[in-house]
């Protein structure tokens, strides 16, 4: 298969990264001040039990598979086998894990409280057997995800806008949301016709599972640590902090996916260095890091300033107690992308995912702990506190493990670019400040502060002559230019 180009991949994902974006914070506004934070919650908290239910469906998969279909991209044969046996995992267990599903909100009160909502999310476990992103990011098909995303993006966008109007229509808007993630599988499978054969005959999906396994169990305990504390919530606290801690989680995640929109587009690529060309492998670690740090500093500094204008942006008055939560947890913004790079990009890469199962573990078992403990005593900020700490641990342990056992010295975080951003993201945060404090219409001040304090931001880094600011927007001008 031909091989496309990083940058190319890259700018389709920053496209599809920013419908990602556009989408919620379209919607938020407008579906917080509707249908209210309890009734959110209710809905945010049947996501998080139904996504708990698609783990065990997809096991693995979405990790496993990429790796493997980029390491066959060049044997249509070999992939289109590896295609078919991921597929009939899929829908073995996708099978499977629905009935466990209905067994369980059949006879939980808590679930059953609520069964027009639970049963109109079972829809996601069914239609998970189509889920196969997996495959079109193991062959770099970037430009397609980007298209679909937006054409089911803006076709839910509008059933929203039309369709949910008042509180009691929190059951709507989860099949909105369901129907606007899961059916664009149907259409990953018509189009992966294009390139890959379903076949029955000569597969042998259990051969994978060995493999399988360790990506498993590895989604299954960091779910463990980032998921876990919106149920502790739902039961010792109520919906309301469930809302505000998936509302504060979302942001985070926007943030995030922006700052991995590079480094997701390198798995495929390290995972075909690495059995091909050492060289290039190393010079990919290497440089990955940067182009991390270089977005995901001034964002962090952003939310830092600006937590309590977003939250009042997207959720109205009753979500601004949650500014508070915001800013503690904006400092995973840094750590999450760094941690999974290590993960990804490095151990799993290497063939070394197996490692990032034992860190995961330590990683989930103190984050359990510390949540039964600080979420009874303090509340939603105890759960915050734990979610930093957890990322933090995580990313240290995994740096240490590639840096002192893998022998990747290559990989650096703390360089002359790091104190680079550092100190123009303390620059931009001071002029964010000030704007915030000349202009008192909360929507201008976020709107002028993000705008300057980004060109102050990128000013800086070319007054600096930082490189990562230079080669990129080199590439920009020499593709606008031609």
């Amino acid at each position: 298969m031909k091989q496309k180009s990083l940058i190319y991949n890259a700018i389709f994902n920053f496209l599809y990264t920013g419908l990602n974006l556009l989408f919620p914070l379209i919607t938020a506004p407008y579906v917080s001040r509707v249908l209210g934070a309890s009734n959110l919650g209710q809905v945010n908290l049947a996501t998080t039990i139904v996504s708990w239910f698609i783990l065990f469906a997809t096991y693995g998969t979405a990790t496993y598979g990429v790796r493997e279909i980029a390491r066959a991209r060049d044997d249509k044969e070999k992939r289109s086998t590896i295609f078919s046996e991921l597929v009939v995992i899929n829908a073995m267990l996708s099978f499977i894990v629905l009935i466990i599903y209905f067994l369980a909100i059949f006879n939980i009160p808590n679930f059953y409280n609520e069964l027009p909502l639970y049963l109109i999310m079972s829809s996601s476990i069914l239609l998970n057997m189509f889920a196969i992103d997996w495959y079109f990011q193991g062959i770099e098909e970037y430009r397609y995800i980007t298209i679909r995303s937006a054409i089911f993006k803006s076709i839910s966008l509008v059933c929203i806008f039309l369709f949910v109007s008042q509180p009691s229509h929190y059951v709507i808007y989860g099949l909105i949301s369901v129907l606007a993630t899961s059916l664009s599988g149907i259409l990953n499978y018509i189009y992966s016709k294009k390139s890959v054969r379903m076949k029955f005959r000569g597969i042998n999906p259990f051969r994978h599972f060995k493999g399988l396994n360790v990506f498993f169990f590895h989604t299954l305990i960091v779910s463990i640590y980032t998921n876990l504390d919106q149920i502790l919530l739902g039961f010792f606290i109520d919906t309301k902090a469930v809302a505000f801690m998936n509302r504060s989680k979302v942001l985070i995640n926007m943030a995030v996916t922006v700052s991995t929109a590079i480094s997701n587009v390198t798995l495929p690529r390290a995972s075909y260095y690495k059995d091909n060309d050492e060289e290039k492998f190393r010079y990919l670690l290497s440089a990955v890091p940067n182009y991390i740090l270089w977005v995901t500093i001034p964002i962090t500094v952003s939310f830092i300033v600006f937590s309590s204008k977003i939250m009042f942006i997207l959720g109205g008055s009753e979500f601004l107690e949650a500014g508070v939560l915001l800013q503690v947890m904006s400092l995973t913004i840094i750590c999450s992308p760094l941690s999974g790079y290590l993960q990804y990009q490095v151990l799993v890469a290497s063939g070394k995912e197996r490692i990032g199962l034992y860190v995961a573990v330590i990683t989930s078992l103190i984050s359990l702990t510390l949540n039964l403990i600080l979420i009874p005593k303090i509340g939603i900020l105890g759960a915050g506190f734990v979610q930093v700490l957890s990322e933090l641990l995580a990313v240290s342990i995994r740096l240490y493990i590639a840096k002192y056992r893998l022998n990747y010295r290559e990989i650096i975080f703390l360089n002359k670019s790091t104190i680079t951003y550092l100190c123009a993201s303390i620059l931009m945060g001071g002029v964010m400040i000030l704007i915030s404090r000349s202009i008192q219409n909360i929507f201008l001040s976020f709107a002028v502060g993000i705008l300057l304090g980004g060109i102050v931001y990128i000013f800086t880094l070319f007054i600096l002559r930082e490189k990562v600011t230079r080669f990129l927007f080199g590439k920009l001008f020499y593709r606008f230019k031609n």
